[in-house]
């Protein structure tokens, strides 16, 4: 394999050397020469001839001056390009070196601090140990009372445990007396159960003979119950008739009783007035008659009192009768008109009654249809009584079969329950020791649980000593002795000290140079001087120069990390003089995209893209694709552009959609729509920002006072947000916005 060796140097020296000649050949051929024929003689055509020669020469150096040019822009292209490409490999070795070098410092003063820390926490620690077993001793005398009284309790539960053995034993002596009886018993069982059995299919048998009859008796009533139908609904209407009738006889007399009792109702309060008067001229009455007994009482009365008196009279008498014939004689002739009016009325329910004689006829009727069929009915229910007469007697008759063998039974079952009987009573012996020791057993239990309570403060108190001892422990462990320095522990150990590793000093930059170029890779430096680290402790920014010392030619590289996850921007200053970033995007899943642009950001030259573990593929490149078919009806006429969240160092709003610069701002919400929000912050400067989130589709847009939109951000599956598009990111044309302005309703 034949090895290529290119040496850029000699490329730029070569085409500085091009250039130099091109000009020393410009100078000499910019001369104008004319020749006359007094120069050269009297003939026109040498003079002519000469001429086409000087031009012909000339021309040649023109040509050659081009040439020249050509081949010194080509050299110093190629040299430029060779010696980016090394240069760009030479600023990676020097980054991977500073790295080393500052991570090699910093773990050593990580080892000098842990080893230094380590020593503080051993004095700690045993100074607490100390204290905890003084403690711990004094605790461990009031435990060992407790634990001799959990012995005793110990050795009550052994003696009751072998008790319990002793009652085992016994009890499985007993079963194995208790076992031919049980198996005598199981034996019984058995005949029982065939016994049942028989009388089963005896049953079984007198109730398949008695079935047919029920059911030849069961068609019979069928066959009467199909004859009767038609009667029972001539019986049903008759019964509706009825009904009928006597709704319409009620509603006849409810009619007539309103009516009529209108009328009373009148005459009754007339004849109450009527009364009234009488009343009071019978009272009257009854006066003029006290009055008589008193004229006749007294002495010396004459006749002009008795005539005075008897005036009085007559002109009552003359009143009754004048109120009888004025009032009392019409009123009584209206009476007796009422009480024919009732007896009238009687006649008008004739009709019903003549109804009534109908229905009362088809009834009779229906009685003699029903005759024959009641008297089958009477002898059907005799065949019924007869049947469970026969059920009856058969029913004893299996009960006679059976009685023997059931009587048989019972007296084996009784000979074998006298046998069981003593073995029964000295199981209730062995039952009453059992629970007389499972009491004793829960007065032992009972010790325990008292002794439990009392050895759970002293456990406590263990619990608690252990975890303040922990906890202490924890203390001195996650004690940060930067933050909570103690001098006094310093001055203490000074002895202890000795063997800690040297301090390690951390550049802040760092150079390397050799023959032929300087690199020096440097950092942003916080308002401290410090190297500026990110949440991560990663620098925020390396720049990394290659000089080469030869030629004068520069390369720079800026790296910037973007986030934890692995995006950054890289700032590539070539020794050409031209500017090109370098975007990373990298995914969940490892994969990435690499962005190549111009100095702007919005240009993209080329696409790459990788796997997660496998390599850079050059996907898009602009000056390939815009020549390609595809290219020329593209109408975008550019590759796609890094994501805004690369692009945009700083956003308008932070992830959260509060303003970047003041976070903690406040903010008014206003729900514009359902799932649509609007939050205004007031700026610094008295503008206002809104800041419209859509929670249907997953937007958020960033307007100014004049709602025109500045960033648009998209919700990741997640739930977190990225700016997808800004503002930035275009050019504007005339007066509509790049991203447009907020709807009316968000406004």
């Amino acid at each position: 394999m034949v090895r290529v060796s290119y040496d850029y140097d000699l490329m730029t020296v070569l085409a500085r050397h091009l250039w130099h000649l091109r000009d020393e050949l410009d100078v000499t051929s910019q001369t104008d020469k004319t020749f006359t024929p007094g120069e050269i003689g009297p003939r026109r055509e040498t003079a002519e001839a000469l001429e086409d020669f000087y031009g012909a020469w000339k021309k040649s150096f023109q040509e050659g001056w081009q040439v020249m040019t050509d081949l010194g822009n080509l050299l110093d292209r190629a040299g430029k390009a060779f010696y980016d490409q090394d240069a760009a490999h030479a600023a990676g070795a020097a980054q991977q070196v500073t790295s080393q070098v500052r991570d090699e410092a910093t773990r050593q003063n990580e080892v000098r601090k842990q080893t230094l820390d380590g020593k503080r926490r051993e004095a700690l620690a045993r100074r607490l140990e100390a204290g905890y077993k003084t403690q711990q001793a004094r605790l461990k005398k009031e435990q060992d009372a407790l634990v001799e009284k959990r012995r005793k309790l110990d050795e009550q539960v052994a003696a009751q445990e072998k008790r319990q053995q002793e009652l085992n034993r016994e009890q499985e002596a007993l079963a194995a007396k208790r076992e031919p009886l049980l198996k005598q018993q199981d034996e019984l069982q058995a005949r029982q159960q065939q016994l049942w059995q028989e009388e089963k299919e005896l049953l079984a048998r007198r109730e398949e003979k008695l079935q047919a009859r029920r059911d030849e008796l069961q068609k019979d009533y069928e066959a009467l119950r199909a004859e009767q139908e038609p009667l029972i609904k001539r019986q049903e209407e008759l019964q509706r008739k009825q009904q009928q009738l006597w709704e319409d006889e009620k509603a006849l007399r409810a009619e007539q009783d309103a009516a009529m009792e209108k009328k009373v109702t009148a005459l009754e309060q007339e004849q109450k007035a009527y009364d009234a008067e009488q009343d009071a001229l019978q009272q009257r009455q009854e006066a003029l008659w006290s009055k008589r007994e008193a004229l006749l009482a007294k002495d010396g009365v004459t006749q002009a009192d008795l005539d005075a008196w008897q005036r009085e009279q007559d002109a009552l008498d003359k009143e009754r009768d004048a109120l009888w014939e004025s009032e009392g004689k019409g009123l009584e002739a209206r009476w007796d008109a009422l009480e024919q009016e009732q007896r009238d009325q009687q006649k008008t329910f004739a009709p019903l009654d003549e109804r009534q004689k109908e229905i009362d006829a088809e009834r009779d009727a229906l009685a003699a249809d029903q005759k024959p069929l009641a008297e089958r009915q009477d002898a059907l229910q005799a065949k019924q009584k007869e049947l469970w007469a026969l059920e009856k007697s058969t029913q004893q008759e299996v009960e006679d079969a059976m009685k023997g063998k059931r009587d048989d039974l019972d007296a084996d079952r009784a000979d074998l329950q006298s046998r069981l009987d003593p073995l029964d009573q000295e199981s209730n012996d062995l039952q009453r020791r059992q629970k007389e020791l499972w009491d004793d057993q829960a007065d032992t239990e009972d010790a325990q649980t008292a002794l439990t309570e009392e050895e759970k403060p002293l456990q406590q108190r263990q619990q608690d000593l252990q975890d303040g001892f922990g906890e202490k422990l924890d203390e001195i462990r996650d004690r940060d002795f930067d933050k909570d320095e103690d001098l006094g522990q310093l001055r203490g150990m000074r002895g202890e000290l000795d063997d800690l590793p040297p301090e390690a000093f951390v550049p802040k930059g760092y150079t390397m140079e050799d023959g032929n170029s300087t690199t020096t890779v440097s950092f942003q430096l916080d308002e401290n001087g410090e190297i500026k680290v990110d949440k991560n402790g990663d620098p925020v920014e390396t720049t990394t120069t290659v000089t080469n010392k030869n030629t004068g030619l520069s390369y720079s590289e800026t790296y910037h990390p973007l986030s934890g996850e692995g995006d950054s921007v890289t700032t590539i200053r070539s020794s050409d003089g031209t500017v090109t970033k370098v975007y990373t995007d990298v995914d969940a899943d490892g994969s990435a995209t690499r962005y190549v642009t111009d100095a702007t950001g919005r240009d993209t030259q080329q696409i790459w893209s990788k796997s997660a573990d496998g390599d850079w593929v050059l996907r898009m490149d602009k000056e390939t694709y815009l020549d390609s078919e595809a290219g020329k009806q593209d109408a975008q006429q550019f590759l796609d552009r890094p994501p805004a969240y690369l692009t945009v160092e700083n956003p308008v709003v932070d992830a959260d959609g509060r303003p970047s610069g003041n976070s903690s701002a406040p903010g008014a919400t206003t729900q514009v729509q359902d799932g649509v929000t609007r939050t205004n912050y007031t700026e610094p400067d008295g503008s206002v920002l809104k800041v419209v989130t859509n929670e249907n589709t997953g937007q958020r847009f960033v307007a100014g006072e004049n709602n025109e939109i500045q960033e648009i951000w998209q919700r990741r599956e997640d739930g977190t947000w990225y700016l997808r598009e800004s503002v930035t990111q275009h050019e504007r044309y005339g007066d509509e916005p790049p991203l447009g302005t907020l709807g009316e309703n968000w406004r």
